[in-house]
């Protein structure tokens, strides 16, 4: 009985915990994703990234040609599809858009 208690406490407890942090981590993309401008410089867009500490899939090179490449700004939230993907080519970016649920 005991355990039982246990775990509805725990799972009261991860009810209130979780929207909270669902929200303060979307928001981080957001607003990255936002703070993102055409032209931008791709270190520029690393070092935001970084300063707002948010999880980073790449660059990826795309091809030789043209120096394509694309990364995605992903939430570390488990189950949630929100993420950012900016493409760029050479060192400069070409777009950032949101993606997933908002």
């Amino acid at each position: 009985m005991k355990y039982l208690v246990n775990l509805i406490q725990l799972t009261v407890v991860a009810a209130i915990v979780f929207p909270m942090f669902y929200i303060w981590d979307t928001d981080k993309v957001d607003n990255l994703c936002k703070r993102i401008e055409p032209g931008m410089e791709k270190v520029e867009f690393l070092k935001l990234a970084d300063d707002l500490g948010v999880r980073l899939h790449g660059p990826t090179f795309e091809g030789l040609e043209g120096g394509k490449w694309h990364a995605e700004v992903v939430t570390i939230t488990p189950f949630i599809d929100h993420s950012c993907r900016v493409k760029g080519a050479g060192s400069r970016v070409a777009t950032a858009k949101l993606t997933g649920q908002s």
